[in-house]
């Protein structure tokens, strides 16, 4: 429910440090023995009845090389359908797409144990995958990591060029006399003297 409702429904996540949620019920020390009766009392409850259902088992384990990984899920798949296999023909295995998944997690001397609903369904619990694709029913909003919508940029306006012919523009400005700075020259007087006259 908290995977469901809290994660994908909204199309964004509510965790800041947390990328995968695993749940566990049931604990017990890592042997075979502890492992089966452990897992009897786990399943009695989900499994012993005749509602037709489907399951898988996922085994995982870290710093331990003692327990046997096919031994923990034939043991378990045996503990499903029950004493004479009495609910085999209720509890059918579906590796793709079960209805159930009995989660084994061995993390050196200890096992981590649970049954959980649509675990491949809800990407494995993934918040990250959850997250991905879905819309806010109340927004509108979309996840950033599924759909990025363009936004258009006003390019600016360029100057067209104009291909008229420029025409000359008379000026109307009063012309004005240059002064000429040429050096004036004596111009000689050719004119002959006056002779005295006798009185």
């Amino acid at each position: 429910a908290v995977v469901s409702t809290q994660s994908g429904h909204y199309g964004r996540g509510k965790t800041r440090f947390m990328q995968r949620i695993l749940p566990v019920t049931h604990t017990c020390y890592a042997s075979m023995e502890d492992i089966d009766k452990t897992a009897k009392i786990m399943l009695e409850s989900i499994f012993y009845t005749k509602t037709p259902k489907t399951y898988g088992i996922i085994f995982k384990a870290r710093n331990n090389s003692s327990i046997d990984r096919d031994a923990v899920i034939k043991s378990v798949a045996t503990i499903a359908t029950g004493e004479d296999e009495a609910y085999a023909e209720f509890n059918k295995v579906n590796l793709d797409n079960p209805e159930y998944t009995v989660l084994v997690n061995i993390v050196k001397t200890a096992v981590f144990m649970s049954v959980v609903k649509d675990f491949k369904l809800l990407s494995k619990y993934n918040i990250d995958e959850l997250t991905k694709g879905f819309t806010d029913p109340a927004e509108g909003r979309v996840d950033k990591k599924t759909e990025e919508t363009a936004v258009p940029v006003d390019k600016p306006e360029t100057a067209v060029p104009d291909n008229k012919p420029e025409t000359a523009v008379p000026d109307n400005k009063p012309e004005t006399a240059m002064p000429d700075n040429k050096p004036e020259t004596a111009v000689p007087d050719n004119t002959p003297p006056e002779m005295p006259t006798e009185q």
